[in-house]
């Protein structure tokens, strides 16, 4: 195939970065348990994944050299892919975006043509392998056994917002490539970033047709977002914050937009006063920057605007509805809110789940379950209005009164704070 098709460039529309032209620091990647599965994975195939499976079972596993990882925005899973590339000199292909949103129709209609055509380069790329290896490369004969040439990359992020015909952008690499079974021959590893788990579910069928494996990474716990403030405080000792405060304050954020907060709040306060030698308290700051709206997360374009938060929970509230019916529970029947608590045991959620359930509350009742809480923690009698919107939200009964308050409260700020970063307030 050639580089042009009727007028076409294709090759324009992506673009390859050396080994030597990645500069990324491995101190700087915010190691998680499921990386492990990426690089136990590109390892298998980078090192004659042939004659590491066993005979018997060859025939369940015939890799392609493909997967799909579905993962939130802002993270550095990005970075990590690229110094997995200059650690096993390959070459690194990634979309050109810049050119891609110039003409974006011309780019989908030739999608499949621009990807057979990065095949062919990197196939004639394998061929003249250079004899010229520098000390810091892979030896001529670890280039000869390793018929990895390069990883490619898609990824998501940059094209989330694009419909080919009414169908998604995974949709069409998978249904164009389904029949190509390995581009491993090629001496490609294919690597698909998708940020929406909707465009998986609705094309589940198709997954392991192209794919060796789907890798689901969720988005940083509370313990994890602790674990990033405290690293860079520990290697920024002069900066000062409140790592317990700030991480109440970045439910659903990833490891991204945490350093850059830092970094802009760090810059902020230099305007603000002079930054000196020894000690530069900035939590205020921060705060600021996040209550004003003037630091946005890149989680809020994707999992945080409202009608996403208010649709996600709905089939959970059904589902605590039939539970309570199932299990007996007879809310009306009882006057004392301490039995009413001992009555109700509730599932735990994850706590992305249980900010999304709060926000919920927050949004459609939040006085009033205020006031409800009040009663509780004050064990007075609940009314049965009280009663019958509690068993609405009963997920707040895990929680002691005093802690439900509390997450009603940053859920409602989390909600304004939304609101006002996209001047509804």
């Amino acid at each position: 195939m050639t580089d042009t098709d009727n007028g076409i460039e294709f090759s324009k529309y992506y673009r390859v970065i050396t080994p030597d032209e990645i500069d990324i620091d491995r101190e700087e990647i915010f190691y998680r348990d499921k990386y492990n599965d990426i690089i136990n994975y590109l390892k298998i195939m980078l090192t004659n994944h042939e004659e590491t499976i066993v005979q018997s079972y060859n025939k369940f596993i015939q890799p392609k050299g493909a997967i799909l990882i579905n993962i939130s925005v802002g993270t550095d899973v990005v970075d990590y892919l690229k110094l997995i590339s200059k650690n096993y000199y390959l070459n690194f292909y990634d979309l050109n975006q810049e050119e891609i949103i110039k003409k974006p129709d011309e780019f989908f209609r030739n999608f499949t043509s621009i990807l057979e055509n990065l095949i062919q380069v990197n196939r004639t790329a394998k061929e003249s392998t250079t004899e010229d290896v520098e000390e810091s490369r892979p030896t001529e004969n670890q280039l000869q056994e390793n018929r990895i040439r390069g990883i490619f990359l898609i990824n998501q992020e940059n094209f989330s917002n694009v419909k080919v015909r009414e169908r998604n952008f995974l949709e069409l690499f998978m249904t164009s490539f389904k029949d190509k079974k390995s581009m491993i021959k090629e001496g490609l590893l294919f690597i698909w970033i998708n940020n929406n788990i909707k465009d998986i579910e609705s094309n589940s069928r198709l997954i392991f047709e192209v794919f060796d494996l789907f890798i689901k990474i969720p988005l940083v716990d509370k313990i994890e977002r602790e674990t990033i403030f405290r690293n860079f405080s520990e290697k920024n000792p002069k900066i000062v914050f409140d790592i317990k405060t700030l991480v109440d304050y970045t439910v659903n954020w990833e490891v991204k937009d945490i350093n850059h907060l830092l970094k802009v709040g760090i810059f902020k306060h230099f305007l603000n006063s002079e930054l000196n030698e020894s000690s530069n308290e900035i939590t205020d700051v921060l705060i600021d920057l996040i209550e004003s709206g003037e630091y946005i997360p890149s989680i809020s374009s994707e999992q945080v605007k409202m009608e996403f938060l208010y649709n996600n929970v709905h089939e959970n509230q059904e589902y605590q509805d039939k539970k309570f019916k199932k299990e007996g529970v007879a809310l009306t029947e009882s006057n004392n809110s301490t039995e009413l608590l001992n009555q109700i045991k509730e599932e735990r959620f994850s706590e992305f789940m249980l900010n999304q359930l709060y926000e919920n509350a927050v949004s459609k009742n939040y006085s009033e379950l205020l006031l409800i809480i009040d009663k509780m923690n004050k064990e007075e009698t609940l009314e049965e209005n009280d009663r019958k919107l509690l068993a609405k939200y009963a997920f707040i009964l895990n929680d002691s009164p005093k802690m439900a308050q509390i997450n009603l409260e940053m859920a409602k700020k989390r909600i304004d704070n939304l609101k006002r970063a996209f001047g509804k307030h």
